[in-house]
């Protein structure tokens, strides 16, 4: 049976700084959320930051589920729901489709509609449900059926009779097309719905069956006693060519009925010796038909246990190389593992094996383009390609940060900043015995963060009237700092340490994070990278001479690997311009981004 087909396409509203939403898809599973504050929050784009966490933790819990059914994508819905801070009111719907199974959670309030047969009806919908409700919802699909998942504010602006007129045998994509104009027009950013069509799974043969023995009747005679009497018996044709196995042992037994020649055979003995031959024969033929019959069991088994499941793992893997390249790589990583465990349990030089060996290149083929390894091209530029890395080469400092309108840099002693340009340098903080040992600069909203391993604690400057206040930006039992490197904010703080770990902070607490899918953990690490503009997390790793590309979730996505890295002591992305700066030996090097 092949996978179910299912094309879908997505109508999201504008933004602003009150409400924001999304419409989101990975494999099979679907949602839509939408995120509303009562006030202006003081950190830039915290809505947009927070629907992202809320929608990768949902990824992590759904594909982190080893069985997925009603019970198990509840849990996983709730988990990620609690996420959602009170003071923020949402609008979360999730559908799964399950093999032809349809599961759907409203979390807050939202709808799911469904399309079929020409008529539109509402499978679940929660209008005024208190926060951290929970609306559930399953049914069969069939072929055909359109589902639609909407925001509260989505359906608020788009009636259920309009839904209705534009999904009359359209595609998505063009019903997806026809709602866009309306929903801007609207100005509501809540609104957000996303339209997935289901096409059936075809059924297709994964193997041949074994084909039906044929019978047939055929003379075979005694050479030495055809002028007498023929003996007859039948005859098996097989495309395992059993008959040829049974034919010595034929011969064997017309060997040795062999009659002296003075001995004569009466009649009735002639009738009884045709007999006990013609048995014999079919014995002998039962045999090697049960032994054969026996030995294609076994093998259809041993390719029924290894074939269909990993075919599944590979084209799951496939339906995700575009969305999520770890989880396909672990899709592709065992399909890879049941093919190697079954291939030996096959027959050598059989149809089955060739199967299994044509799917097991496919998949060895997909892990190597999935791997997300790149050898990268680290080409010399000028070092004022990236003003960032010429003043850390014309200037002192141990750390250096940037925003808009600065480059910071850090010294024992003070603070300085200078402008993009690399001029008027000038000192805006002096130490007077606010850091000892610093491991790490970074800044965020116009705030400088300075990382002290010696008391473990991030310090934080806001400017003020009179220059800069000092705060701790731990409260209280702040977490062991004694091995960080290098710091990097996007509103989370993110800590690397030399032993390879990170740390990720959210308002002076942490947050669960951990480095999932890396080929060989980190050597020597000494900077981090990522700030709220930028989409991924950037991790200098000297001991190995590459750069791994992390998502905010801690998912390997790629590495570029130069040799020139090892020495590397700074670097910056580019992410639009898809570019890498790295600064080695005093040069600056460019790498291009894939």
């Amino acid at each position: 049976m092949s996978e179910p087909t299912l094309n879908f396409a997505k109508v999201v509203a504008n933004p602003n700084v009150f409400s924001w939403s999304q419409a989101y898809n990975a494999g099979k599973l679907f949602a839509v959320l939408s995120l509303e504050a009562k006030e202006e929050t003081k950190e830039k784009d915290y809505l947009n930051v927070l629907g992202k966490e809320i929608l990768n933790a949902l990824e992590q819990e759904f594909f982190s589920l080893e069985a997925k059914d009603l019970e198990s994508i509840k849990q996983a819905v709730v988990t990620t729901s609690e996420k959602i801070p009170a003071e923020v009111t949402c609008s979360f719907v999730i559908g799964a489709v399950i093999n032809n199974i349809l599961y759907l959670y409203v979390s807050g309030n939202g709808r799911a509609s469904l399309k079929r047969e020409g008529k539109l009806g509402n499978l679940v919908e929660a209008i005024d449900q208190p926060a951290k409700s929970l609306k559930i919802a399953s049914g069969f699909l069939q072929d055909g059926d359109i589902i639609i998942l909407q925001t509260k504010q989505f359906f608020e602006v788009i009636s259920i009779e309009t839904l209705s007129d534009f999904t009359d045998n359209l595609p998505p994509s063009e019903i997806a097309e026809n709602l866009a104009p309306l929903v801007h027009e609207k100005e509501e950013a809540g609104a957000s719905a996303i339209i997935v069509s289901y096409k059936a799974a075809s059924v297709e043969e994964v193997a041949e069956e074994p084909k039906d023995v044929e019978i047939e009747e055929k003379a075979v005679e005694d050479e030495e006693n055809s002028s007498e009497s023929p003996f007859y018996a039948p005859s098996v044709t097989q495309k395992t060519n059993i008959f040829s196995k049974i034919t010595p042992v034929v011969a064997m037994l017309f060997s040795r009925i062999k009659r002296p020649q003075d001995l004569e055979f009466s009649h009735s003995r002639k009738v009884i010796l045709t007999i006990v031959v013609a048995i014999l024969i079919v014995f002998v033929g039962s045999v090697f038909f049960a032994i054969n019959k026996q030995q294609s069991e076994r093998t259809q088994a041993a390719f029924q246990a290894t074939y269909p499941e990993a075919l599944k793992k590979y084209n799951e893997g496939q339906s995700l190389l575009e969305l999520n390249q770890n989880l396909a790589r672990d899709n592709f990583q065992q399909a890879q593992q049941i093919l190697n465990n079954g291939k030996d349990s096959l027959p050598k030089n059989s149809k089955e094996e060739q199967q299994v060996l044509d799917l097991l290149s496919k998949v060895n083929t997909a892990l190597s383009a999935s791997s997300g390894v790149t050898e990268a091209q680290a080409k010399e530029v000028p070092n004022d390609t990236s003003q960032f890395l010429l003043a850390q080469t014309k200037n002192s400092g141990s750390y250096f940060a940037e925003d808009a309108s600065h480059i910071y840099g850090l010294t024992d002693s003070e603070i300085y900043t200078l402008n993009l340009d690399g001029t008027n340098k000038k000192s805006i903080i002096t130490n007077e015995d606010d850091w000892q040992s610093a491991g790490g600069l970074s800044t965020y909203n116009g705030n400088i963060y300075v990382l002290d391993k010696k008391i473990n604690q991030i310090l934080k400057f806001v400017q003020a009237d009179s220059g800069y206040v000092k705060s701790n930006y731990f409260p209280s039992s702040p977490p062991d700092l004694s091995k960080a490197v290098s710091i990097a904010i996007d509103s989370s703080i993110y800590v690397l340490s030399s032993d390879g770990n990170i740390s990720k902070f959210n308002k002076g607490n942490a947050e669960s994070f951990s480095i999932n899918g890396l080929d060989a953990p980190l050597s020597n690490p000494t900077r981090i990278y990522t700030n709220l503009n930028v989409d991924n997390v950037y991790i200098l790793d000297n001991g190995s001479s590459r750069i791994v590309v992390l998502d905010k979730s801690g998912n390997y996505k790629s590495q570029y690997q130069a040799n020139i890295i090892k020495s590397a002591k700074d670097f910056e992305v580019l992410e639009k311009d898809k570019k890498i700066y790295v600064l080695s030996n005093g040069k600056t090097y460019e790498i291009d981004l894939k």
